[in-house]
């Protein structure tokens, strides 16, 4: 009665009211006897509810009270089951907040819920939100086993959509299938095993299988509604300089290319059904539209899952307004993967261990590279190495200078059990260290190093000596500092503060799932991380200094890549007759191409050409220029062939392998040449996007788009990771296409125009810098950029 009469007076005394208020009373649960009292108390309250209403609808007709009081109560005691107060309480939310008005005053609980609403108990929260937001719906989830993949996939069958699960492992496959099937009977559902498939033994890296998985879940289900391309993964965890193109192209497969093989799958049949919807899970680590974020030790990675977001980004217009095609971009989420599983150590753990062994080998590497340019033989300094002890090395009187003050040091960072201040290497760490000085040409004037072996672990066989398997060398507990410490630097970094679960990342999914209005975004469920990040649209600015261009007079410049003939004309012209330059390199695909590239120099004085003929061996060819004349100021990485002019067209539609070969001759391409010339002394990188053939309006335009925003991820992070070798070489991008169509060149005129300012972009970024402890800020704002001429 008191609550009553003071809520009475609030709401006759405001005239802003923006709806009619409601109350619920709710009853006390069952006394377990005849509950006499609980009848005399609601019998009270049904009295209190029905004069209540009388007595409002009065006085909204005098005009003394804005609008009408509406109540009703909640029966509790007419049910014992153990859900009766979950029940009770999404019921009286449902009472409350619903735009209706029920005329029974007293609602009871029914005696047996289960009997009563056909599920075997009651629903809260999130499921209860969502069910029927994707009824009748079905969804293809690859990696649905797990993560946020099988919550995605738990979420959507609860929404009432119809799911099919793909993934590697059928155990795991088969505990989540049920798992949601519980679930659905527990509300009530009806026929659930129909709902839910799984598919195991589908591996993303393989395309048939995806392919097959894809035809099954269509013959079942006769239409497929949303795919979500969620599975990947980690990649290879190394420095660009570290890793194995298969590694790279490995992870590309997986995370990347597996998604358009989907995708060529997938939109005819949405086109021809009338709709569609095309979810890729990328991660904050591949950037956001506009900016790209540096992912050290990570690169492949960082370039699959800015190549999943470019593709929603610059592929959605392409497929029709039947389509929707957008990526949700999570940062760190808290769950398994995150932790660690199957006994596999957790992120934050890997990278710390990852980042100490890099600092070793970092150490060892710069003083190797110091020894070298002192004076010291490489191979002497090698044989030093070999017999890896710290006391032997710190004592060694033969052995270069730089690696006996290493020595010392890494002899007091010991912790009494781990080896880590006992040897210098490992046998891994060891072949990392003769392949980087292989892939820097190091190792091209010795006959007895140059040759790799036919496993690449073998190349730490050349230690003497080895720190013994069954104690660690790793310090644990300086591991473990770390791994904390960068735990709570990401915590620190996160915009809302903690790690959402993956069932809050999988909600929130499923909601912009619902959207019917957006396509070609990047939706970021954990807020992101507040990192550094590198603006993918930097206009070209300014021009190099004259000193910075004097310093190129009698050096070497290579230009790897033959296709755009005219601007690689126009940028060797202007090294030449502008810089002085003593050689140009050109490392062309073919000879036709090379060829062509000459031709266009025919006028100009003093052209000191020289063309190497690759084919696909640029490995080599760059190892030959080495050999034949000196090391490069500059390394221009160019396309090497033209983009094909299609993507989704019903005739003829970009072929799997076709869109395959575009990801390797410009995002490979430019990985193999970076991680070679990444370890050149005095060099500066430029990575450089395709372009279109002047009035072109076409998919090579979204071709060429979704190239510059997914190489600038590669960009950003090699930039970083350079700064950590001994040989700092500054890399950049330039881009050769705009992101609107209409700032594109028109004529030939405009064209030409294009051509001078790309030479002027190219010395811009490829002159040798100003030195960096004279001038840190002009070095650093000279790396990771990504230009547009």
């Amino acid at each position: 009665m008191a609550v009553a009469r003071t809520l009475s007076r609030y709401w006759k005394s405001r005239d802003d009211l923006i709806q009619a208020p409601r109350v619920v009373f709710i009853s006390n649960p069952s006394d377990g006897g005849r509950e006499t009292y609980n009848e005399v108390l609601t019998a009270g309250v049904e009295q209190l509810i029905r004069i209540w209403r009388d007595e409002s609808r009065v006085n909204v007709e005098r005009g003394t009270q804005k609008l009408p009081i509406w109540g009703n109560q909640i029966i509790r005691y007419t049910n014992r089951d153990e859900e009766n107060t979950r029940f009770a309480a999404g019921h009286a939310t449902r009472v409350a907040f619903k735009d209706q008005q029920i005329a029974e005053i007293n609602l009871k609980l029914p005696s047996s819920i289960g009997v009563g609403t056909g599920a075997r108990r009651a629903m809260v929260g999130a499921a209860e939100n969502i069910v029927g937001l994707h009824l009748g719906k079905v969804a293809f989830i690859t990696g649905g086993s797990a993560g946020i993949g099988g919550q995605i996939a738990r979420l959507l069958a609860l929404a009432g959509a119809k799911v099919t699960m793909v993934a590697r492992r059928a155990s795991e496959l088969e505990a989540a299938r049920d798992r949601i099937v519980d679930e659905l009977l527990d509300m009530g559902a009806a026929s659930v095993e129909r709902r839910v498939k799984i598919m195991p033994d589908v591996d993303v890296s393989d395309f048939e299988s995806l392919k097959r998985a894809f035809t099954a879940t269509l013959d079942e289900f006769g239409r497929i509604d949303y795919l979500i391309n969620n599975a990947g993964v980690a990649g290879g965890e190394d420095m660009v300089v570290d890793m194995d193109v298969e590694v790279w192209r490995a992870t590309l497969n997986a995370n990347l290319l597996s998604n358009y093989v989907l995708m060529h799958e997938a939109v005819p049949l949405m086109k021809a059904q009338g709709g569609g919807y095309v979810l890729n899970v990328s991660s904050y680590f591949g950037g956001e539209k506009f900016l790209a974020v540096a992912y050290p030790n990570r690169a492949d990675y960082a370039v699959s899952k800015a190549g999943q977001r470019a593709m929603a980004e610059a592929f959605s217009p392409f497929l029709g307004p039947e389509v929707q095609c957008n990526a949700i971009a999570p940062g760190p989420v808290a769950g398994d993967r995150l932790a660690g599983v199957g006994g596999r150590p957790g992120l934050f753990l890997r990278r710390a261990r990852l980042i100490l062994e890099n600092k070793r080998l970092n150490a060892i590497y710069a003083a190797v590279i110091r020894a070298v340019r002192d004076g010291a033989p490489l191979d002497r300094a090698l044989n030093r190495l070999s017999g890896n002890s710290v006391s032997a090395m710190s004592h060694d009187s033969q052995a270069p200078q730089e690696l006996r003050r290493l020595a010392l040091d890494f002899a007091a960072q010991g912790d009494g059990i781990c080896t880590w201040d006992q040897f210098l290497l490992t046998r891994p760490l060891a072949a990392r260290l003769v392949s980087r000085l292989r892939l820097g040409g190091y190792l091209l004037d010795l006959p007895d190093w140059r040759a790799a072996p036919a496993e690449r672990t073998a190349d730490g066989n050349w230690l003497v000596s080895e720190p013994p398997d069954d104690l660690p060398f790793l310090p644990e507990g300086l591991v473990a500092k770390d791994a904390e410490k960068i735990g709570q630097g990401v915590l620190s970094q996160l915009h809302l503060g903690s790690m959402p679960t993956e069932e809050e990342v999988a909600q929130a999914t499923v909601f912009f799932l619902a959207d019917r209005a957006v396509s070609g975004e990047t939706f970021m469920p954990s807020g992101g991380l507040r990192v550094e990040r590198s603006n993918t649209e930097r206009e070209m600015f300014g021009s190099p200094k004259s000193e910075r261009l004097a310093q190129m007079r009698g050096r070497t410049v290579w230009i790897i890549g033959d296709h755009l003939s005219d601007y690689v004309a126009a940028t060797v012209r202007r090294m030449i007759v502008e810089c002085g330059v003593a050689h140009v390199v050109i490392i062309a695909r073919t000879a036709e191409g090379g060829d062509a590239v000459v031709a266009l120099l025919e006028d100009c004085p003093r052209a000191p050409v020289h063309v190497i003929v690759a084919g696909e061996d640029f490995e080599g060819a760059m190892d030959q220029a080495l050999v034949t004349w000196p090391r490069p100021t500059t390394v221009v990485s160019m396309p090497t062939e033209p983009l094909p002019d299609r993507l989704f067209d019903a005739d003829a539609p970009l072929a799997p392998d076709a869109f395959a070969r575009v990801v390797d001759r410009n995002l490979t391409q430019h990985f193999r040449v970076a991680r070679k010339a990444s370890l050149y002394d005095d060099c500066q990188l430029v990575l450089v996007t395709p372009d279109i053939p002047v009035g072109a309006d076409g998919p090579a335009f979204a071709l060429a788009n979704f190239i510059k925003t997914t190489l600038h991820a590669f960009t950003s992070t090699l930039a970083v990771e350079n700064e950590r070798l001994v040989h700092d070489v500054p890399t950049n991008q330039i881009n050769l296409t705009r992101r609107v169509r209409s700032e594109e060149p028109r004529d030939e005129a405009e064209h030409q125009e294009e051509l001078t300012r790309f030479a002027r972009a190219v010395l811009l970024v490829g002159a040798p810098l100003p030195d960096a402890q004279d001038s840190r800020y002009r070095a650093r704002i000279y790396r990771g950029t990504s230009m547009t001429v």
